[in-house]
This record gives C-alpha cells, structure tokens and sequence, in this order.
C-alpha cells in the first residue's frame, strides 16, 4: 500500500498537447515572435535610461500637468528645452538657484546664441554666466533681466521647443512657471550681467534688485540704507529709483541729498533726462518711471515694458516683517482702484 502511494505521488503528470487540428507555429514565425519582444524590450530600456524616474524638483508650467523639460533628455550643447507632461524623469530635473536654473549640474537654461528678441529659441548651453542665461522672477513666470522677455510655451501649443516671448501674458498659462525654492540661495544677484540701452540697464538693476531682496543673504535693513542713502527708513519708493538709475550708471543730478539720492516721488521728473509721456495711448518701455497719483505720489521702475507692463518698486504701504519697514514688491498693476492710477510715464533718453 506504502509502495503504491510512493508510486502515485511521484508519477510525472501528462504532458497536455495540442489537439492534432491545431499548426504548430513555424521555426521562422517563432523566431520573429523572439525578434518583436526583443525590440520592444530595448525601446522600454532606452526611454528608462533617457527618463530614469525619481523625486526630482520640477518647473511647472502654468498650463496643468506640463512641466519644463530637456528634450528626450539629451545632455548636449544646444539641446531643446521644451514642454512635456509631467513625469518626474531626469529630463525635468532642475536646480533653481538664484537667477539659474541649471541641469544635470553642468547646463544651463539658456536662449539660444543670448538672444534677446521674441521667439528666440530656448536651449540648454554650458554654464557660463551669460546673460543669456539669468531667469528672475516675475509676477508668475520668469523673466530674462537683460532682453526684458520671458520664458514661454508657444501659444495653442503644450509639447514644443520654448521660447521668449515679450511677458506680456505673464498671467496666463503659457508663460506662467512655478519652480519651488526659487530666490533661495542666491549670491546677491552678482551673476547678473546688464547691458543694452539706457532704459533696459535700468530694468536690469531693478530685476537684479528684486532677485538680492527675495534672496534672504543681504539683511533688509541694510539694503533699505543703501536705497536711502544711509538716511534711515522712509517712504521709499523714489528713493530706490534713484538707487537704481545709480547702479546702471545714469546717477540724478538735482536729488535732494547727494546728488543722485531723490526721495520726492513728484520731484523725479526734475531730475533731467526724461520724456515725458502720458499714459493714455503710450505703450512703457523697459526702464521707464511710472508715476501714480497717489496720496503724495508714488513711483515705481517699468522692469518690462508692453501693453501690460511689469512694475518693480518700493512699497510703503505694506510691511516686510524682518524689519516691519516697506517691503518691495512686483505687479502689473496700473489702476489700484481709488488709491489711484498711473498718469504718466518718465522714458531715459
């Protein structure tokens, strides 16, 4: 009996075939079967290796579910950068430090050749501290200082090469970018580089302004001093103009203290220099003065010009909590209900 159920237990099953009707695939289909897995096998590994997927800080796009990304991952000169749907692969890992953005440590994003016009093209290039390669915020995209145009997708397009585009719809989706930490660690701006015309030096020095201010490594206090020229806090606003047209290199002549110091909003326009512009039918350009019929005045930096420009200023009327002074403050805002509107534009010769 003990033998029997050995013998029963350690029977090989019968192996099932095929009923006879059925064809047994060829040697030939069989291989090409082996052939189609394999390939489909590498194409699975390759993008695996182009997108290896981690937690990775991304730069979102304003339009949902889209994020900024190196094109299919390419770490080489010139290599598109595009936008993709978000996916948490090495192509959308990005470091955002102070006014770069870099990838892979060693790129850069960049506008092609350090162009300045819009629909120049977008790219990843070597590091190398060009302007070509300085971001700042602004309001909610991400502003080129020196060119005075923005990174944006193409209108009516979500997979494409970006570009710059003129900031002019900073508040829609293609041009709007969320990057986290961004104004964090930063060098006091000092990789800004300024150049071009008068006006657009100055939209430079008040952009590179906003990045130091933002950044957290200079003390507010001591940056509301260098604005008011060691005077103490005050209503600022005219004072980090003047600060500002100093630092390009286009210092006051008449300010009420040394010189270049102004800190009489309405007295801005005394300074020299200037055209004067009304601000009905004029489109602002980068650099111009904004001056607001406010309760004794106020003043504030065109930092990119357009139907709907950017403003960089000194606001009093709200408070910066490391030193309960103003603080400083961006927004395209031309009419702040009855407080008052923009009247006229000051243009640097």
């Amino acid at each position: 009996m003990l033998s029997y159920m050995r013998h029963m237990y350690t029977q090989v099953p019968t192996r099932h075939r095929r009923p006879p009707t059925q064809r047994q695939p060829s040697h030939s289909k069989r291989y090409f079967s082996y052939l189609l897995v394999a390939a489909l096998l590498i194409i699975v590994i390759r993008i695996a290796i182009t997108h290896s997927s981690s937690a990775i800080p991304e730069v979102k796009s304003g339009i949902i579910g889209y994020c900024l990304d190196d094109h299919r991952g390419r770490l080489v000169e010139n290599n598109p950068v595009d936008s993709w749907s978000c996916n948490g692969t090495a192509a959308q890992n990005w470091t955002v430090a102070g006014d770069t953005i870099t990838h892979d440590k060693n790129y850069c994003l960049s506008v092609a050749g350090n162009g300045s016009q819009a629909g120049d093209k977008i790219v990843l290039a070597d590091c190398d501290g060009s302007s070509g390669q300085v971001w700042a915020s602004a309001v909610d995209g991400l502003e080129n200082p020196d060119s005075g145009r923005c990174l944006a997708i193409p209108s009516d397009k979500t997979s494409a090469q970006l570009t710059l585009a003129s900031c002019g719809e900073l508040t829609l989706p293609n041009e709007a970018w969320q990057a986290a930490g961004y104004h964090k660690n930063d060098t006091a701006g000092a990789s800004i580089s300024c150049s071009g015309t008068e006006g657009q030096k100055v939209a430079c020095y008040a952009a590179k302004q906003w990045v130091v201010w933002n950044s957290g490594t200079v003390n507010h206090s001591i940056l509301l001093n260098d604005y008011s020229d060691d005077n103490g806090y005050e209503e600022w606003c005219a004072d980090f103009i003047s600060y500002v047209y100093q630092q390009a290199g286009y210092p006051f002549h008449y300010g009420e203290r040394d010189g270049w110091d102004e800190y009489l909003a309405y007295n801005i326009q005394n300074q020299g220099g200037f055209t004067y512009h009304a601000a009905a039918g004029y489109t602002p350009r980068a650099g111009d003065v904004a001056y607001f019929d406010y309760s004794d005045g106020h003043v504030e930096i065109v930092a990119v010009g357009g139907t709907k420009p950017i403003f960089i200023y000194g606001d009093s009327g709200t408070t910066d909590p490391s030193t309960g002074n103003g603080d400083m403050a961006e927004n395209s805002i031309t009419n702040d209900g009855t407080k008052g509107q923009v009247i006229y534009y000051l243009s640097p010769s």
